[in-house]
């Protein structure tokens, strides 16, 4: 493989430590499981602080290319996956989560702009994205991996689903949003997104006699330059300044 030709001495010590961190991990997670199952608490308390020390080690290490950027991510996905239903193991996985996020996320932007409506904020910083931001915003904002499950969602996001935010990480979009919304454009322009495309999408609904415009922008998320991680999802609700204008 090109990566290995390139440089086989770095990329195989870079591999190895990885797998071995990545193998570590999940070994004591089902030994971990086991013990639960068993009901052999001495056992659970000595694993679980083994669990806690190799997930720590395996977030903390310093990777050396995208092959082990994505190792990371998918290993914390598939951790995600695994507890959606323990609501502190998301919590503390949340906090893991947003120092991967600051680490190597970026989002590739372009200048576009809708007739009318006010451009949306835009939390990202020479191309990576400002994570210490996103909580800050008026605007909805997510990060929805590409087997969409939320992988980030802001206050403002959390807010308007009745969620606190660390509620909605690891949950797939479906289940938060329903079926028949989320197999309507919102599955069709996370895929379009997944493919590379920058969605702006637009609608609108009526709520208590007034029109609320509602604007998206899906913008794809990488953890280098091919590794796609998921979509940026922002979202502007406001009143429909067309319509007032006119």
């Amino acid at each position: 493989m090109a990566d290995v030709e390139r440089n086989p001495g770095e990329n195989s010590v870079a591999s190895g430590a990885m797998e071995r961190l990545t193998e570590e991990f999940w070994d004591r997670y089902r030994r971990l499981y086991d013990a639960i199952a068993d009901d052999n608490l001495p056992t659970v308390r000595r694993l679980d602080r083994e669990l806690t020390s190799a997930l720590s080690a395996l977030i903390d290490h310093q990777t050396l290319d995208a092959a082990e950027q994505q190792a990371q991510f998918t290993a914390l996905l598939k951790l995600l996956r695994e507890q959606a239903d323990d609501a502190s193991s998301v919590r503390n996985n949340a906090d893991l989560i947003e120092l991967l996020l600051r680490r190597y996320i970026t989002v590739r932007t372009r200048p576009v702009d809708q007739k009318g409506l006010p451009a949306l904020s835009a939390p990202v910083r020479n191309g990576v994205l400002d994570v210490g931001q996103l909580d800050t915003l008026a605007e909805r904002v997510a990060v929805v991996t590409t087997d969409y499950r939320y992988l980030y969602a802001n206050a403002s996001d959390a807010e308007r689903l009745k969620r606190k935010p660390h509620e909605l990480v690891g949950r797939h979009v479906r289940e938060i949003v329903g079926v028949e919304s989320f197999n309507g454009r919102i599955k069709r322009n996370l895929d379009r997104c997944f493919a590379g495309e920058v969605v702006e999408d637009t609608n609108a609904r009526e709520t208590d006699g007034k029109i609320i415009v509602i604007r998206r922008r899906l913008t794809p998320c990488y953890a280098d330059e091919k590794t796609l991680i998921g979509a940026l999802v922002v979202i502007h609700e406001g009143p429909d300044r067309r319509r007032r204008d006119n």
